[in-house]
């Protein structure tokens, strides 16, 4: 009779954990932020504050294509204004995806291009090696603090060191567990109590 009765306890309680996958990536919904200097020590340290970001701008003149194996959708994107071939604008571009409020086993796995160089932020934390204009650069992490509940930010920096136009094209799958399971101590004292009840229960009925 115990045995039944913290079964029923488990599955009243337990609540499985589900798989879920984001996906972001440089499109229409992305937006930018410039900056003077190609030399300029936010591009490498991720530091957005204090900048006005706009829409980004879709398409560039530069040789920069879309990563291999990047969903539909995925553009080439300029740093706003998008100002011309001749403009060399540097700078930011931004996406966000949101996260419940409880969430494990989370990673973030991408591709990037940018021209010329620049590296990828996730809630300011680093997560990529220099990205390159002419080749697949991998980037992410499986870092659980670098992650938020609610809103996340990823920026990419753009320095266009060697002049020309500005651009980013990167995707990233973000996966994660979702879900909560009760703490072992709250099942314990649940099926306890329930089991002394089905006790309580069993000697009324018999006496």
């Amino acid at each position: 009779m115990k045995h039944i009765v913290l079964l029923l306890c488990l599955s009243i309680l337990a609540t499985p954990l589900f798989a879920a996958t984001i996906t972001v990536k440089s499109d229409a919904t992305n937006t930018g932020a410039s900056l003077s200097d190609p030399n300029d020590p936010r591009l490498t340290s991720g530091d957005i504050s204090g900048l006005a970001f706009s829409p980004a701008v879709v398409g560039s003149d530069s040789f920069t294509q879309v990563p291999t194996n990047a969903p539909t959708g995925t553009v080439v994107l300029q740093v706003p204004p998008g100002c011309g071939y001749y403009c060399g604008l540097n700078g930011f571009i931004e996406t966000t995806f949101t996260l419940p409020s409880t969430f494990s086993a989370i990673s973030m796995t991408g591709a990037a291009r940018v021209d010329d160089w620049g590296f990828a932020f996730l809630n300011g934390h680093a997560i990529s090696a220099q990205f390159s204009e002419y080749n697949d650069t991998i980037f992410g992490t499986n870092n659980a603090s670098y992650f938020l509940s609610g809103l996340n930010t990823l920026v990419i920096s753009d320095s266009n060191s060697g002049g020309g136009p500005s651009a980013v094209a990167y995707f990233a799958d973000i996966t994660y567990s979702a879900g909560t399971t009760p703490e072992p101590s709250t099942l314990i004292t649940l099926g306890t109590g329930l089991v002394g009840l089905a006790r309580l229960a069993r000697k009324r009925l018999f006496s």
